[in-house]
């Protein structure tokens, strides 16, 4: 048998896939930190350095929402879903009071317990009708909201026999001329008449209130809160426009005979256990003769109708159970969501602000109520998001982790570029990975010219021998 060749082992060990490797790695995540730098700037440190300049209050107020619009075009915005652009399309429109927090009340001694709810019924559960098909609108009656031929029956959630309004438009034929029909119409049959200004009118509410063995009413937004209690206590005390303090627990109300109160708060907890109910941010308290209030039940708007009737306030100094108007900072600003206006989540935040946000009182709905941040010095505008714990939290780390790791990948890249060579071959290799014997270029050279001959009839190596020739 023919004496068989086998390639001898390397004497220099592989590891330019190694080193490119790690060039590649490191040069990725430079770029990756330059970008994320660039963009965090406007996403993080911008906003970060108007938020610690913008000389808002960290401790929250309350706003109440006085006017809400929707605007197709316009050039502000109380809440933008992306920050990059300029806000188009969904452009709502809030405006709010603000004031300082109502007291923290707890009422002792309760009784008979009980809540009635009026929620407003949601104008996609309406009831549509599309009077571009055919005489589908031939037989309408009551009032309708339409848009271009498809009307809603705004009957189904308002009491018209007590609205204010007047059809004092064009009449159109909702068979024949349904395309004109676009705006709010009172319609008899396939006559529809337009009404031309706003109109207001009472909710329909399927719930009564009962007012027979109370004494105590708390309003929290679409909602009575009834009960027979004996008296009510706090701890905090009202300093007009300026924030309130904590004091002792203070009686500031007891049950008279004859009597009952109504008062407005936040957030209400009965507790039966203790037979008590506890009370947040609660102003107006009022009292009224119990005479003029209908017995056993109440209706909504009865309730609603004794708005001015009452006999006397609970509180006259303005100190345990203020009244808004002392506690009043502000009487018109815009609101925002935060300082900048817009979030970047695109997950529908602006339309649940909305929802949340802009609810300003029309047809007997409850205005919305949330805390807010506010700038004593200036009062074009209030926001509901301001925490510079947060932000300082969320600057620390949008600044380090992308700094460290430029840092380091740049000193990486800069310690081989001083550690790696490219030899003749034109591989990269670490200059101190080899025994002493091939520190010099002049060795690794011809250990290369000794080792690594390739012929070009073969992609096998052909290894010369190191002895002399035998002439």
């Amino acid at each position: 048998m023919g004496r068989r060749n086998r390639c001898k082992p390397r004497m220099i060990p592989q590891q330019d896939k190694r080193i490119c490797g790690c060039i590649c790695f490191c040069q990725l995540v430079v770029v990756l930190s330059c970008v994320s730098l660039i963009y965090l700037t406007v996403a993080i440190y911008i906003p970060s350095y108007r938020a610690f300049n913008s000389g808002f209050e960290e401790v929250p107020v309350m706003c109440q929402t006085i006017n809400t619009s929707m605007n197709n075009n316009c050039s502000w915005a109380s809440c933008g879903e992306w920050c990059l652009t300029r806000t188009s399309g969904f452009c709502p429109q809030i405006h709010s009071t603000t004031r300082q927090n109502g007291s923290s009340v707890t009422f002792l001694n309760c009784t008979t317990f009980a809540t009635s709810t009026c929620p407003p019924i949601s104008k996609n559960a309406l009831k549509k009708y599309n009077c571009n098909n055919g005489s589908e609108c031939a037989v309408l009656k009551g009032i309708f909201n339409c848009s271009l031929g498809h009307c809603s029956n705004l009957s189904q959630i308002y009491d018209f026999k007590n609205c204010h309004y007047k059809a004092d438009g064009f009449t159109v034929d909702s068979d024949k001329d349904n395309a004109k029909l676009s705006g709010y119409f009172e319609c008899k049959g396939s006559k529809c008449t337009k009404i031309k200004k706003p109109f207001t009118c009472d909710r329909i509410c399927k719930q009564n209130i009962t007012t027979d063995r109370r004494n105590l009413f708390i309003s929290v937004e679409d909602s009575f809160h009834q009960a027979f209690c004996g008296l009510g206590v706090t701890d905090m005390k009202a300093n007009g426009n300026k924030d309130g303090f904590k004091i002792e627990p203070t009686q500031f109300w007891v049950k008279q005979p004859g009597e009952v109160m109504l008062v407005s708060c936040h957030v209400v907890q009965f507790s039966e256990k203790n037979s008590s109910i506890f009370a947040t941010d609660c102003i107006n308290g009022t009292i009224y003769n119990e005479d003029i209030i209908p017995k056993p039940y109440a209706t909504f708007r009865e309730f609603w109708n004794l708005t001015g009737k009452h006999s006397h306030v609970v509180d006259p100094k303005n100190e345990f159970l203020p009244s808004q108007s002392s506690l009043t900072i502000y009487n018109h600003s815009r609101l925002y969501i935060n300082l900048d206006g817009c979030v970047n989540t695109l997950k529908g935040e602006c339309y649940n602000f909305l929802l949340t946000h802009g609810r300003d009182g029309k047809n007997q709905t409850a205005a919305s109520r949330f805390p807010c941040f506010y700038n004593k010095n200036n009062s074009f505008m209030v926001i509901t998001r301001y925490d510079l714990k947060r932000t300082w939290r969320e600057l620390i780390i949008a600044v380090s982790i992308p700094s460290i790791l430029f840092v380091v990948s740049f000193i990486t890249l800069c310690g081989i570029m001083q550690s790696v060579r490219v030899d003749d071959d034109t591989k990269m290799r670490c200059k101190y990975c080899f025994g002493s014997s091939f520190n010099s270029k002049a060795d690794l050279t011809e250990m290369i010219s000794r080792y690594e001959v390739f012929s070009p009839e073969s992609d096998e190596p052909n290894f010369r021998s190191s002895s002399p020739e035998i002439s």
